[in-house]
């Protein structure tokens, strides 16, 4: 629809002086028309909102909730009637006075203070200690005390949001319940909070002596789980399983290693005695012997002396062809008396003997070798075994403290649970271990967390749902011009004969 400006000047100068100070006059459809022409500006003023709602709920921490219950007798003022839930009972009024009495008491600083004692601070809320260790560190040494102080009392002040007790009318059972981080921590601090509240009730209406006794052997306990904690980060640095079997595995090893050593070592200084002996026999034997021989002297001889026989049938013994073979009889023996034996052609081939020692000597020295290189193998192996050795001996002392420690702990958490036994007999003997206020059952480790994110980002989403509804509204009030004909004529009380829109 047209503006005021577009009707010209005269009728211009009349609206205004006749209704200046008038607003449009809108029915529901037109704030809804308007809404709708204003969309834009309503999503770009809501979704940014909706945006950062949503971020903020993606950073909320999850918290896991252990929850326990009390239950308090108030003696014979307390008759029930049934056992039904939806039973009434029969209660006095003192029994609601007596549950707010605990209440009080479950909620009072010096439950919260003795429950977190039990804690280190960095377990129980990290980031105070975080906080904490800055202060310390960027303090003097003077100011120490002060500052561990304010940021217990911090953690305190924290353990009171975090945790809560209550219970309902006519009802013995208080419900109490506590929140953290890490599950496991929620369980624990809440079981000490149930025991730190016993022990201050004790204390107070001297129902029985605080129990000294099972403190300190939960303290003697948290040290034994501290000196195992000790010896497992001793074994992992060292990278050693089991130190008493990984000793007593090289000490076999190196008995062992060492026989066979001495072993080797024996049989070697045997094989090179019978290598140095074969080579001197080898030394002593010819390579060849004589397979044949083949002389003619004795023949020779022979065939001179008949030679000589027959001339002397027809010569005299001073002759010349006698005296001829005379004196080659006497040259042939005086060759034969000066000759070891017949000579002549002689065949020759190898000597077993030589052989069989040349073969005696190659197994030795083979023998030889593989016990050099066994010797080699195990002094190699005797050295790493050896410093192993050396190693567990430097190990020993420290090892010996921890476990000296770790058994003297065991025996001290022995006798405190027999000296508890027997107090525990005595107490059921005597009957002075009977309580007004019972632990129905202990605080568990919760599976699931909870977590804002979902309230959160609902809430973001209204919040920027309704921003944006407001600046839409803001815009249509606001807003000079007419939508339409209706909330002109209802401004003017005038009939629209026409319009004409903008170009």
């Amino acid at each position: 629809m047209a503006e005021i400006g577009d009707w010209g000047a005269e009728e211009a100068v009349r609206a205004e002086t006749s209704h200046a100070s008038t607003r449009p006059r809108l029915s529901f459809l037109d704030v809804i028309l308007q809404l709708w022409r204003a969309k834009w500006l309503m999503m770009l003023v809501g979704i940014p909102i909706f945006a950062l709602g949503i971020l903020a709920a993606l950073q909320m921490p999850k918290t896991f909730a252990s929850s326990s219950g009390l239950y308090v007798r108030a003696g014979d003022e307390i008759k029930i009637v049934s056992s039904l839930p939806d039973s009434n009972r029969d209660m006095t009024p003192d029994t609601d006075m007596i549950i707010q009495g605990e209440l009080e008491l479950l909620r009072s600083q010096i439950v919260a203070e003795r429950t977190l004692s039990r804690f280190p601070l960095r377990r129980v809320y990290p980031d105070l200690a975080k906080a904490r260790d800055k202060a310390l560190v960027s303090h003097a040494a003077s100011d120490a005390e002060a500052i561990e102080f304010e940021y217990f009392q911090k953690s305190v002040e924290a353990f009171g949001k975090n945790f809560w007790a209550s219970a309902s009318p006519n009802n013995p059972v208080i419900d109490v319940a506590y929140k953290n981080k890490d599950p496991e921590t929620a369980a624990e601090v809440l079981n000490a909070t149930m025991a730190a509240y016993l022990n201050y009730r004790a204390e107070l209406f001297g129902a029985r002596p605080v129990d000294k006794l099972t403190a300190q052997r939960r303290k003697t306990e948290t040290a034994l789980l501290t000196s195992e904690d000790a010896i497992r980060e001793f074994l992992r640095t060292n990278r050693i399983g089991d130190f008493n079997n990984e000793r007593s595995t090289a000490q076999g090893l190196y008995s062992v290693i060492s026989g066979e050593l001495s072993g080797v070592r024996s049989r070697a200084s045997a094989i090179d005695g019978q290598v140095s002996k074969t080579r001197s026999q080898l030394a002593s034997t010819n390579p060849l012997q004589d397979m044949f021989v083949e002389d003619s002297s004795d023949q020779t001889l022979l065939n001179l002396q008949v030679e000589r026989e027959q001339l002397l049938s027809r010569y005299t013994e001073d002759s010349r062809a006698v005296q001829n073979i005379d004196r080659q009889i006497a040259q042939v023996e005086a060759y034969l008396s000066g000759q070891d034996g017949p000579k002549g052609l002689v065949r020759t081939g190898p000597n077993p003997t030589y052989q069989a020692l040349e073969a005696s000597l190659n197994t030795f020295e083979a023998d030889a070798e593989s016990l050099a290189g066994q010797r080699v193998e195990l002094e190699q192996q005797l050295a790493q075994i050896d410093a192993k050795l050396k190693r567990f001996t430097g190990l020993e002392p420290e090892w010996n403290k921890l476990q000296r420690d770790r058994d003297l702990l065991e025996s001290s958490v022995r006798t405190l649970a027999q000296r508890a036994q027997q107090r525990g007999a005595i107490n059921d003997i005597t009957g002075e271990d009977a309580e007004s206020v019972t632990i129905i059952e202990p605080a568990r480790v919760p599976l699931k967390g909870k977590s804002l994110r979902m309230p959160v980002a609902i809430l973001s989403l209204l919040f920027a749902g309704f921003t944006a509804l407001i600046v839409g509204l803001l815009r249509v009030f606001t807003r000079r011009g007419f939508a339409s004909k209706g909330p002109l004529q209802r401004t003017t009380g005038l009939a629209v004969l026409g319009s004409i829109g903008r170009q």
